[in-house]
């Protein structure tokens, strides 16, 4: 038999024969609760509380503004949700729309900065002035109505069960703080939609799937990352604008959002743009010489450089902390490394 383990073989069918029975065990009633919770639209009080947990982004670690806050949730609960994700999916396929890039099929980081910048590259190139706006919500997961979300979703044609489903879902939700193995007490949430949840993101896009209506700019969105675009050569041109800049303003009011004004900012493009200020709301927006938009920074000049320069930087530095780090210089070692921790920085979005 040469080298042939026949426990060994024996043990792995065993567990495996051991797992595939444990998994009919845990299937069959699953399946009961997911069915009882469908047809009553009653959701378990565990699926509704979430542990927080905050993620530091960047700034001052003071500051509890600046922390993501991912809600890790009842498993059984996730696949519930994936189930209804399926439903949800299948009936409003046609409402993200073109300008939202995330939560679509074959569209991602690059297709959204490609799209967007072919059409501002194509114009100052032939001597036009464009502005670009780049948008910024504050809190925009935190803030989805719980109100308005239903009646979006009955708009949109989602049928009556998976409304009412998600209604449930989202009414009594309670949620506390986990840092260090220390809890905070359980607080309710009024608004938004948990981030970390399986239904998370489509619910967002499509609370957001109406923000671009009457919009005659350029407009893109990856989830709540929104630019907008349009040439301001002309009187006309920079009104049009400003027209776009007050109808977002409107949606954000009517839906219950607000814009972080602070963060929003202008990047003008093209030889001669006079820096024409605009505004949201009452709020005069500043001005940027280099934006980061989805990760790459973007100039006035439409120059790659400072990415170049910044993705090099990365690169080096993740490059030193190998060097330190590992005593082998053996390829099989090296390379993987290399591969998966220093190439992505130089290869993110290189086609755009």
């Amino acid at each position: 038999m040469g080298d042939f383990n026949y426990p060994d073989i024996c043990w792995k069918n065993n567990t495996a024969a051991h797992m595939s029975l444990r998994a009919d065990v845990v299937a069959r009633p699953l399946s009961i609760i997911f069915e009882k919770s469908w047809r009553s639209r009653d959701i378990p009080e565990d699926w509704k509380k979430a542990n927080i947990t905050p993620i530091y982004k960047k700034g001052l670690k003071e500051d509890p503004g600046n922390y993501r806050l991912i809600s890790l949730t009842s498993v059984p609960g996730k696949v519930m949700e994936q189930i209804l994700l399926r439903a949800i999916t299948s009936q409003l396929k046609h409402v993200n729309g073109k300008s939202q890039h995330r939560f679509t099929k074959g569209k991602s980081c690059l297709t959204n900065l490609i799209a967007f910048y072919d059409t501002v590259t194509c114009l100052v190139e032939v001597g036009r002035v464009v502005d670009i706006v780049y948008l910024d919500f504050s809190k925009v997961f935190n803030t989805v109505s719980h109100s308005l979300l239903p009646e979006k979703l009955v708009c949109y044609g989602l049928d009556k069960w998976s409304v009412r489903w998600v209604g449930n879902w989202q009414t009594g939700r309670t949620q506390r703080v986990v840092v260090n193995s220390s809890f905070s007490d359980w607080q309710p949430v009024t608004s938004g939609v948990p981030q970390g949840s399986i239904l998370d993101p489509m619910l967002f896009s499509i609370f957001i799937s109406d923000l671009d209506d009457g919009i005659k700019c350029t407009l893109m969105k990856f989830a709540n990352d929104t630019k907008l675009s349009g040439e301001v050569d002309t009187s006309e041109g920079r009104a049009t604008l400003q027209e776009d800049l007050d109808r977002l303003n409107e949606w954000a009011n009517k839906n219950l959002m607000k814009f972080n004004k602070d963060k929003c900012k202008v990047l003008h493009l093209g030889k001669h743009n006079p820096g024409g200020q605009h505004r949201l709301g009452s709020t005069r927006l500043g001005s940027s010489s280099v934006e980061r938009d989805l990760g790459v920074l973007v100039d006035n000049k439409l120059s790659m450089s400072e990415q170049c320069a910044a993705a090099a930087k990365q690169a080096n530095r993740m490059l030193g902390c190998i060097n330190k780090g590992i005593t082998s210089r053996d390829k099989e070692v090296i390379i993987p490394l290399y591969s998966a921790l220093v190439r992505p920085h130089l290869e993110y979005c290189v086609q755009f």
